[in-house]
């Protein structure tokens, strides 16, 4: 059996939007977005057979939902959990109508033999009782049945001079089994509607969108829901068939009471939707579109009553559809959208935002009275997204940006007076940093006002305090917007982030909207970046999203291979550093922007300007995770021939160097933490043994030595003092950690093997 995994590297996926032809960079869309909910589910349901039905709180009139933040119900319920209730057990066999654990029945005759030794010796045969066997089908909801004829599963054979008959059991091909149903109580969470009514959270019953932030391209407010080819769970509709193409996501509304409502209650349906944006695949195909379909529950029929093709990129455009017909005036009335695409990978996308459902309405009511943020910030520095604690703590001012501007619409068609700012606070303590940041009077109807706030520049001069933190520092900031009245919507008036500081740098956002490759053995990728003084660099992480290959373009995704180099230059050339060990890419299915970091097979000295990549060993596409928000084109370097040429994609690689540092937030503990006693090992670095001793650790504790990757490279039981072979471990950094008999923590330390 094919498993997730093997599935996801081994299988095919539709890249007809590329032409791969001569082309040395490609940036192709992403073929996976893990939801890590989903293997914490499938782990849990092991060998269960489970149904879970959920139960939604109906809606009313009006109804709305811009995305800024997530309404779908998340359907990962598992039992045991809080809400979860067991309503009934199906069984697969059922006999007189009963059903017992230890059915098993035969679908073919069996006999009983019986042997009379006088002479001659003679043997006869009769069936065994046969009896009627109802079967359900359990991988269905509700179960479907039929009845078919069984017998026990074995054969007797008597022999009438013995009394007792043998008994030869036999493989019954009817097992009793059973499907668990299992009722789900109602989310709970509240939303304001812009009636000042309070509804349930949960609007949507079901999660097959990725609600998101960063894959549309201007949209009506910070947030959107994305349709495309992918499952709930992340993972292709098809993995098989890479031409495979039908009915993908859907987004259906909970139930929604309009018994009260007439035709004549002009009830308009409205929406915006935008196709492609900054995922997705390039060329629109015919068959790919949205459709948007109303719920006749009488009838118990969906009818479609809008759709649109696949379109070349263009503006996200505001749709209105009249609901008139009584048949839809209902007290569970419900509307659905719906995708069809290519089934194989995240291809053909769709955004949609700012969903209204209200009465009163008109066929031109287009109008927004919302001021909202459009797009999030994830960054208050100078370029970088982070930066080395140590680094930063040496010239604050030298990071931090002097200024960042966020976009702000004001949807209304009328103008509004607007105000915003800012505040951040480090998250272990200290005050409130508030900011006022500026003001839109007039001139703003309909338009998108760059709201500027000052950083590092007058009149704020803010800077992230150094003191506040030690090793390393989480900042938490907010923009604001005041509430501009009348406005229908609050949810959109914020956006919000959290600065790390601690022992990497880093462009991106996190959020990876395609992926980047290189299909030539040989070629070598840079990028550049900066610091302010000498530092020490032990490890690159980077974030590969999982493929799902088509064989005739590139061989398997895990084939790809790469020796980690580091530049001081590249014109001229000038390596510093290339690891001998080589790499391979490593596609994390536990989440989504899951980065994995690649130790340097030495510590790596380096200042002011350098250069972090590979050298690529193999042709094979690794799908590096690419940023389409944060543009830094001017920093990614390839080469394939005799020199480093500029990349031609616009965005940022998720490719982020390491710096020795004392706190490692990638590996969760500080060093040398072990609950207030002292934790020694020596030597460090190590070549081939190393010593732990530390009072803290009990009877039964164990020692582990962990890579940069978090691969178990060594285990042993623990003994205060004894050595430890490090013999079989090849140089590089290692996390080694001493756990309780019952597998807490006790302390960790920063290991390096060298020779």
């Amino acid at each position: 059996m094919i498993t997730l995994r093997q599935s996801l590297i081994l299988g095919t996926c539709a890249l007809s939007a590329l032409n791969l032809m001569g082309q040395v960079e490609i940036l192709a869309p992403l073929q996976t977005r893990p939801v890590p909910e989903a293997l914490e589910a499938q782990r849990k349901s092991e060998g269960l057979n489970t149904y879970f039905i959920y139960q939604y709180a109906t809606q009313q009139l009006p109804v709305q939902d811009d995305f800024s933040i997530d309404r779908t119900r998340k359907r990962w319920a598992q039992p045991g959990e809080a809400g979860v209730t067991l309503t009934n057990t199906i069984y697969q066999l059922e006999v007189g109508g009963s059903s017992t654990w230890d059915m098993e029945y035969s679908s073919d005759t069996t006999f009983l033999y019986t042997t009379d030794l006088n002479e001659p010796v003679t043997t006869t045969r009769t069936p065994l009782t046969e009896v009627t066997v109802t079967v359900r089908n359990l991988t269905l909801y509700p179960p479907t049945e039929s009845n078919v004829q069984a017998w026990p599963p074995y054969n007797v054979f008597d022999t009438i001079q013995n009394p007792s008959p043998d008994i030869f059991p036999l493989t019954g091909d009817l097992v009793q089994d059973s499907l668990m149903v299992y009722t789900v109580a109602p989310a709970s969470g509240t939303y304001t509607n812009p009636d000042g009514s309070v509804v349930p959270m949960v609007l949507w019953q079901d999660d097959d969108v990725y609600v998101n932030a960063t894959y549309p391209i201007d949209p009506p407010t910070v947030g959107v829901a994305t349709f495309d080819g992918l499952a709930r769970n992340g993972y292709p509709y098809n993995f098989a068939q890479y031409s495979a193409h039908g009915i993908a996501d859907k987004l259906t509304s909970v139930p929604i009471n309009l018994s009260a409502n007439i035709p004549a209650d002009s009830l308009y349906l409205s929406f915006f939707y935008q196709p492609q944006g900054l995922s997705g695949d390039i060329n629109p195909q015919p068959q790919d579109s949205l459709v948007l379909e109303l719920y006749a529950p009488d009838e118990e029929t969906w009818y479609r009553v809008w759709r649109t093709p696949y379109l070349p990129l263009q503006p996200f455009e505001q749709v209105l559809v009249p609901i008139t017909l009584t048949k839809f005036l209902k007290p569970d009335f419900q509307f659905r959208f719906l995708n069809y695409a290519t089934l194989s990978g995240s291809f053909d996308h769709w955004h949609l935002d700012y969903v209204r459902l209200g009465a009163q309405r008109t066929f031109d009511d287009t109008r927004l009275i919302d001021v909202a943020y459009v797009m999030p910030e994830s960054s208050l520095l100078e370029t970088y997204t982070s930066v080395p604690f140590n680094r930063f703590a040496a010239a604050p001012a030298a990071y931090m940006a002097p200024s960042v501007t966020l976009p702000l619409k004001n949807l209304d068609n009328q103008d509004r007076f607007i105000t915003y700012g800012m505040l951040a606070k480090e998250e272990n303590a200290a005050p409130v940093s508030l900011f006022s940041n500026g003001l839109s009077s007039s001139g703003n109807a309909s338009t998108t006002i760059p709201s500027l706030h000052p950083v590092n520049s007058a009149p704020n001069n803010f800077t992230y305090d150094p003191s506040l933190s030690t090793d390393a520092a989480f900042w938490r900031v907010k923009f604001w917007r005041t509430n501009t009245m009348p406005d229908i919507n609050r949810y959109n008036d914020t956006t919000a982030f959290i600065q790390e500081l601690s022992n990497y740098l880093a462009y991106d956002d996190g959020s990876a909207e395609m992926g980047y490759s290189l299909n030539v053995a040989g070629a070598m990728l840079a990028y550049r970046f900066d610091i302010v003084g000498e530092d020490s660099l032990r490890a690159v992480r980077l974030y590969f999203n999982p493929q799902a290959n088509d064989p005739a373009s590139s061989p398997n995704p895990l084939q790809g291979s790469f020796l980690l180099t580091i530049w001081s230059s590249i014109t001229p050339e000038a390596v510093i550093h290339r690891n001998f060990s080589f790499s391979s890419p490593e596609y994390r299915l536990e989440g989504l922007n899951r980065f994995v970091e690649y130790p340097l097979d030495v510590v790596v000295p380096v200042s002011g300007t350098f250069y972090v990549g590979w050298t690529q060993t193999t042709g094979t596409r690794m799908n590096l995770g690419f940023d389409r928000n944060r543009n830094n084109q001017n920093k990614i370097f390839y080469k394939t021939g005799l020199s480093f040429q500029s990349t031609t994609h616009q965005g940022s690689l998720m490719m982020r160097p390491v710096f020795v540092s004392a706190y490692d937030p990638f590996t969760g503990l500080p060093d040398n933490e072990s609950g207030g006693t002292e934790m020694r090992v020596y030597p460090n670095p190590a070549s081939d043994a190393v010593v732990v001793v530390s009072e803290a650790a009990g009877p039964g504790s164990t020692v582990q030595i962990v890579d940069a990757t978090g691969r178990l490279a060594a285990q042993e039981p623990f003994m205060n003092g004894r050595p430890i072979q490090t013999a079989a471990l090849g140089e590089g950094l290692y996390v080694l950690r001493i756990l309780s008999r019952e597998g807490q923590p006790v302390g960790q330390q920063r290991l390096v093997i060298q020779r």
